[in-house]
C-alpha cells in the first residue's frame, strides 16, 4: 500500500474500500483509464506536501505502470473549460475540475473514477458511486 492509499484510508475507511472495489471492477473490464495533467499537476503537489517526494514519484510510477492515458491541456480545452467555470458562477467548481469536465465532454466519457462530487453535480457518473447532488 503506497502512503497515498494509507493517507485515503485512514482519514475516510469507507470511502476508501468502496474506491478500492472500484478500481478492482475498473481493472477486470479493462476500462480505457484518462486523466490530465491538471490533474496529476495537483496529485503530486498534495503528495509531495503531504507525505513527502517519495510517494509522489511512487504514485508516477504507478500511472505509468497503470498505462494511463495523460491528456494534456491544451488552450482550446482551456477555453472550453473558462466556458464551463464562467456558465456555473452558482458552483464551487475548481478550474481544474472544468478541464476535467471538457475533456470529458470531448471524449464522450461518461463516469469518472473520483471521490468528487462535482462531477455528479455537473451531470457525471462516479465510480464508486456518490451519494446524489444537485445537478446542473
Amino acid at each position: 500500500m503506497t502512503r497515498a492509499h494509507a493517507l485515503q484510508k485512514a482519514r475516510q475507511p469507507e470511502r476508501h474500500q468502496a474506491a478500492r472495489d472500484a478500481s478492482e471492477q475498473l481493472r477486470a473490464e479493462n476500462a480505457l483509464l484518462v486523466t490530465t495533467d491538471y490533474i496529476l499537476d495537483e496529485t503530486y503537489t498534495l503528495l509531495r506536501s503531504t507525505l513527502g517526494h517519495r510517494s509522489a514519484i511512487q504514485f508516477e510510477d504507478e500511472i505509468q505502470s497503470a498505462a494511463i492515458q495523460v491528456v494534456q491541456v491544451d488552450e482550446a480545452l482551456q477555453r472550453e473549460a473558462w466556458a464551463i467555470f464562467e456558465r456555473y458562477s452558482d458552483k464551487d467548481f475548481s478550474f481544474t475540475d472544468c478541464t476535467s469536465f471538457a475533456v470529458m465532454e470531448k471524449g464522450k466519457i461518461r463516469a469518472a473514477f473520483t471521490l468528487d462530487h462535482h462531477f455528479r453535480q455537473y451531470g457525471f457518473e462516479t465510480l464508486p458511486a456518490l451519494p446524489s447532488r444537485r445537478r446542473r
